[in-house]
């Protein structure tokens, strides 16, 4: 990684690295149809297409509200709870485990009514 810097960090949702994965496999496939893309490419966009449970429009949009539900809750934690969908208070309490605020069981429920109204039909 000689001469490149970090100019910014985002953290995305898998739905959001699938799209953008899909757009990196249409633009190698003009360059060169036999290998469009690295192997590690691969195997992230397949990972992404197997476990993404909303359309990436979706998930940004609840990540965004998420992370304006609470001044507490930052987009890497948002982003997590946006590909997990945890179903109730104990699968958020997993994913708070290492955060430094618990949040109450009030507080998980309002994370789980905003997770509901995106939550797909099975």
């Amino acid at each position: 990684m000689i001469g490149r810097k970090k100019l910014e960090e985002h953290y995305m949702t898998i739905a959001e690295v699938r799209e953008l994965l899909e757009k990196r496999k249409a633009e190698g496939m003009e360059e060169n149809p036999e290998e469009p893309m690295f192997y590690e490419a691969r195997v992230s966009l397949e990972h992404a297409e197997r476990f993404a449970k909303l359309k990436p429009e979706q998930a940004a949009e609840l990540k965004e509200k998420l992370v304006g539900l609470f001044d507490w809750l930052d987009e890497r934690v948002a982003a997590k709870l946006v590909d997990l969908l945890p179903e109730d208070y104990f699968d958020i309490r997993v994913i708070f485990a290492k955060e430094e605020h618990q949040p109450s069981r009030e507080e998980a429920e309002e994370i789980l009514k905003l997770l509901d109204e995106y939550r797909p039909e099975e």
